[in-house]
């Protein structure tokens, strides 16, 4: 049998409400609530429990947007029915305003019906299978925690049962107790017949401490047992909501270049398959070089590394040396390769378990890891595949352990302070490591000349640069750099710093 479908349209013009009522009337599992004050939708809302929520973001009582956030504050009992706001027009601004804020879904009003229904559907049925998995999870906790109680109490009537085995138990000793009329005279008085089905219920208990064991270790793979060693606990039950440590660490961001253009062709099968084969190539070499991954990102993933830079860029040399095996067997089977851009950086940061007490997860904190994600976008600006930060560099205990370009210092798209950032040459295939090493003096002395303001001299040397190595896509970003400089003269106080506005 079908689940019934609720829906709540929050909406201040009753012809809208008339014309989706006619919409979803056909419809025998869809249930429809109406509601013309948006100050009254909360209330509305938690009396009905609606599967899904329709709400115009343009209304005299109340601005759309608060509403949204009103809607998706954790205390609200709305904060997890998915929402889908209806606006006037299609404006991209406010579109991605009312995702941030939390909304699932956007459509402009008035919607096709057809479209309006499958949207409808397709969000309350997710969000009433989120209803039964919490349900099942909360059993599911509750007879685990049941057991966990019965083994220990079984566990000391199996102790006094050793006297048994020992012919050291004393029947008399009982008497007494037996004659109590409460559980422990109950015991009392079956415990002679009990020791002896204690050996078929120990063989019962272990079978239930060994499907606990697989419990923890399918635990183990959505809290990693890395996370457990770092935070100093001994078990996965151990782990609290808060439970943290801050200190100096390596961060890495990676991201798969183009992904959305790799996945148009691909079903969404075809999309879990890619990005699970690839992440189960390069993941390894996190753990190899002891970081820990706080999180995957669909196609990207992001870790941290205690113990700092010489760990993470390890990683991520090894890392590419995978995608670059990976890419081998891609192209023999006729897939085009992928690209993977890696930025690395060292900094103070707090790594802990986040979100609430039924519903926590790892993950990391710092203005640092915000700087790590933009200095993974600038790989695609540069056209490389590994980028570290000055801080990076910095924190290597041997740094002429690689071949390492200066690229340029910058400041990136939310902070106000420029910094320095590099190439690790070593990620790079052969052919680009080599023919980089080739034309690297000759590249830094466009550098020398760009920061000092000659533009017609570092001209000449980036383009000598990209006459050996036309692929060279930050010699390419020099040269459109100095063009411009030299059409629209040099900035006043100019010290070489480039402004990145995009991310």
């Amino acid at each position: 049998m079908e689940e019934q479908i609720k829906v709540l349209l929050i909406d201040d013009q009753s012809i809208i409400g008339e014309a989706i009522d006619r919409m979803l009337k056909p419809e025998a599992d869809i249930v429809y609530y109406y509601c013309n004050d948006p100050t009254k939708a909360i209330k509305v809302a938690k009396e009905y429990q609606p599967t899904v929520i329709l709400q115009d973001l343009v209304m005299p009582q109340m601005e759309g947007l608060l509403l949204v956030k009103f809607l998706r504050s954790k205390d609200c009992p709305t904060a997890n029915v998915p929402l889908i706001v209806l606006s006037s027009k299609e404006d991209p601004t406010i579109k991605a305003k009312a995702f941030e804020l939390g909304a699932n879904d956007y459509l402009v009003k008035l919607p096709n019906a057809m479209e309006l229904i499958a949207r409808i559907r397709y969000h309350s049925k997710a969000y009433i299978n989120f209803l039964k998995r919490q349900e099942a999870e909360a059993l599911f906790k509750a007879e685990i925690m049941r057991q966990a109680a019965y083994i220990e109490q079984v566990g000391k009537v199996t102790s006094a049962a050793s006297d048994v085995e020992r012919d050291a138990f004393q029947p008399d000793i009982l008497v007494e107790v037996a004659k109590r009329s409460d559980e422990l005279g109950q015991l009392a008085r079956v415990f002679t017949n009990m020791v002896k089905t204690v050996k078929t219920r120990e063989k019962e208990l272990t079978n239930a401490n060994t499907q606990l064991e697989s419990l923890l270790k399918a635990y183990g793979r959505y809290v990693p047992h890395e996370y457990l060693r770092f935070l100093r606990k001994e078990s996965i039950t151990d782990v609290k909501l808060g439970d943290h440590v801050s200190k100096i660490m390596g961060v890495m961001f990676s991201d798969i270049r183009s992904f959305t253009t790799i996945s148009e062709g691909m079903t969404p099968q075809d999309n879990f398959n890619f990005v699970n084969a690839y992440l189960k190539r390069v993941s390894p070499e996190i753990r190899n070089n002891y970081g820990l991954i706080v999180k995957f990102l669909g196609d990207g993933m992001m870790a941290v590394f205690p113990d700092g830079a010489d760990d993470a860029i390890a990683a991520g040399v090894s890392k590419l040396k995978q995608v670059e095996e990976y890419n081998k067997k891609r192209t023999e089977n006729g897939y085009i390769p992928i690209q993977v851009g890696i930025g690395i950086h060292v900094g103070h940061m707090m790594l802990g378990m986040v979100g609430e007490e039924n519903r926590m997860q790892g993950d990391a904190f710092s203005d640092n890891v915000n700087l790590t994600a933009r200095l993974e976008g600038l790989t695609k600006f540069y056209g490389v595949s590994l980028l570290i930060s000055e801080q990076a560099l910095g924190n290597l205990s041997k740094a002429d352990k690689y071949q390492i370009r200066f690229l340029d210092r910058v400041v990136v798209k939310g902070r106000s302070e420029p910094i320095s950032v590099y190439e690790v040459l070593d990620a790079e295939v052969d052919e680009v490591r080599f023919i980089k090493l080739q034309t690297q003096p000759d590249f830094e002395q466009g550098l020398e000349y760009y920061r000092q303001g000659d533009f017609n001299k570092a001209k000449d040397f980036f383009e000598k640069v990209l006459s050996l190595n036309a692929a060279d896509k930050t010699a390419d970003l020099y040269l459109s750099r100095v063009n411009y400089l030299l059409q629209n003269g040099k900035p006043d106080n100019w010290d070489g710093v480039w402004y990145f506005t995009e991310k």
